[in-house]
């Protein structure tokens, strides 16, 4: 039987292409897929994985910072949403894969910060936010040896995509960083121990056409097939 991995979205059109570009992604590694929405929270559905989509910037107040935009549109019943599907994860030990705003929630589910702007803390950090310029631009990043990323890209180095303004500040309890850019954003965390909890800060959904990022879907899918046999 093909793992059943549990997608979070917001509700709605919104994020549409990202959801149906993680969903592919599954796919084509050999799972099965169910989104999870707030109109549609299934926190009793009995999954085998969790993926934490990216979306809207997280609102500052449930990591106690007081940097909050006026008149944006922050997602309140997402974030409480992924809140406690990552508490059911937790309890049930769940293979975990979040990506981008998903990154960040789970540095602040483990008790970490952010930076609400990477523009104004890190030099060179200043990111295209054109359509052209999100498809398209690529940043490189360092890989940490003795990593599971880097265990699954077999490579110190690599490019990703761009599309987000904030990035993890204090590191959460039990996650490490396992990739970085040379200004010091931290584009990926994981979990010390052997379960699979990794956080992203790019968007590999759409870089699914290198063999690396369909090596790391992969290894995802083959976590949540293994918790399903238990």
């Amino acid at each position: 039987m093909k793992p059943l991995i549990g997608v979070t979205k917001s509700y709605g059109l919104t994020g549409i292409i990202q959801n149906l570009a993680i969903r592919v992604c599954l796919y084509f590694s050999n799972a099965r897929s169910v989104n999870l929405s707030t109109k549609h929270p299934q926190l009793d559905l009995d999954i085998d994985g969790l993926i934490i989509s990216g979306g809207t910037d997280l609102y500052p107040g449930i990591y106690n910072n007081k940097d909050i935009k006026e008149n944006y549109k922050y997602d309140h019943k997402r974030d409480e949403l992924e809140l406690n599907w990552l508490r059911v994860a937790k309890k049930r030990r769940l293979p975990i894969f979040c990506i981008c705003r998903g990154a960040q929630l789970l540095n602040v589910f483990k008790g970490g910060t952010l930076h609400t702007d990477v523009s104004k803390v890190f030099e060179g950090a200043h990111y295209p936010s054109s359509l052209w310029g999100k498809v398209f631009y690529r940043k490189k990043i360092k890989i940490k040896p003795n990593t599971r990323l880097n265990e699954i890209f077999k490579k110190d180095e690599t490019e990703v995509n761009s599309l987000h303004s904030q990035s993890i500040d204090k590191l959460g309890t039990g996650l490490d960083v396992s990739a970085v850019e040379d200004n010091g954003v931290i584009q990926a965390v994981e979990n010390e121990g052997p379960r699979f909890i990794m956080g992203l800060q790019f968007h590999p959904e759409f870089l699914f056409y290198r063999k690396d990022i369909r090596n790391l879907f992969r290894e995802f899918v083959r976590a949540s097939k293994d918790y399903s046999r238990q």
